[in-house]
């Protein structure tokens, strides 16, 4: 009778750990390889919010960045990623890396993540000095279903050296390994700071091609969605302010992750948001910024607007 009794009470302690577990709700957030900055943001997001939310459980998927991240999201293969407002307008219409897509209409914005700079990098004693030494040099483009590939093809198709280069696919990581072997002569980076180029820079001495103002131009006109701006001096050891290019980085949400999830989630991470930039500095920039994201034809996710509403932080 006791043995019975005790695997009468097992059996419904196993079904109430089994129903509590059924109750958490799994979120799938992409962010990049490691080496990115998109790596390392979700990465401490996951750690970090997940310690308040028991209900949520988040698991970071390595892909290769925003487009992957975009392109998932849109086949319903995430909940989460971090996402180029680029990409998020691009995927309204289909164009671009979404040609061959369904249409974005299920995008959600929850914030934004960062403002990322697109810039190239080489070893000081390189000899490049200027983005037009890079003809007939080999540069490491990023890894294939990145933005940065995409910010980094779109740049240099703007100011016509995308056919002078020897272009490489590779990872952030392997990328920065390859220019401190002499494998490649450059690679291109998006957003800041990036892990590779931070480790490159702490052996040897690296220097980040600054582009002029007649390039910032040409790139603007040619591609609205990318502005003017200046990486501040000492992003990286013994590199100055450098102007570049950037774009606006958005935290991005699956329309059906449930309205209560993603305001949980919000909420948490702004709450959060000191501890999540000391994980990494870029969280440091995350708001609201509203209109511009829904400027690309998307919405905000009703989890989302549901928060600033309550903040005070929602335009009228």
């Amino acid at each position: 009778m006791k043995r019975l009794l005790t695997g009468i009470i097992a059996a419904g302690l196993a079904s109430i750990v089994g129903a509590h577990a059924q109750d958490k709700t799994e979120v799938a957030w992409g962010g990049s390889n490691p080496g990115g900055v998109m790596y390392y943001m979700v990465g401490v997001a996951g750690t970090e919010l997940g310690k308040g939310l028991p209900d949520i459980n988040i698991t970071q998927v390595t892909t290769g960045g925003s487009t992957e991240n975009a392109l998932r999201l849109i086949k319903g293969e995430l909940d989460m990623g971090i996402v180029y407002g680029s990409h998020v307008y691009m995927a309204q219409d289909q164009q671009g890396p979404f040609a061959n897509a369904a249409k974005g209409d299920m995008l959600r914005g929850v914030a934004m993540a960062y403002q990322g700079p697109t810039y190239f990098v080489t070893l000081g004693d390189s000899g490049i000095e200027k983005l037009e030494d890079l003809a007939g040099k080999t540069v490491a483009l990023g890894p294939p279903g990145s933005g940065t590939v995409f910010n980094c093809s779109n740049i240099l198709t703007a100011l016509g050296m995308l056919d002078s280069i020897k272009p490489q696919m590779m990872t952030f990581a392997d990328a920065g390994r390859a220019l401190g072997n002499g494998q490649i002569d450059a690679f291109c980076q998006s957003s800041s700071p990036a892990a590779a180029v931070t480790e490159l820079a702490e052996t040897r001495d690296v220097t980040v091609l600054a582009y002029s103002d007649e390039q910032l131009a040409t790139i603007t006109e040619k591609f609205p969605f990318y502005h003017g701006g200046a990486m501040p001096e000492g992003t990286y050891r013994g590199v100055p302010e450098t102007a570049m290019p950037y774009t606006t980085v958005y935290w991005v949400a699956h329309e059906r992750v449930p309205s209560d999830v993603v305001k949980s989630l919000v909420s948490a991470a702004y709450e959060k948001q000191d501890v999540l930039a000391q994980g990494h500095k870029a969280w440091a920039q995350m708001k609201p910024d509203v209109k511009n994201f829904q400027s690309l034809g998307a919405p905000m996710h009703p989890g989302a607007e549901a928060y600033y509403r309550e903040q005070g932080q929602w335009p009228e």
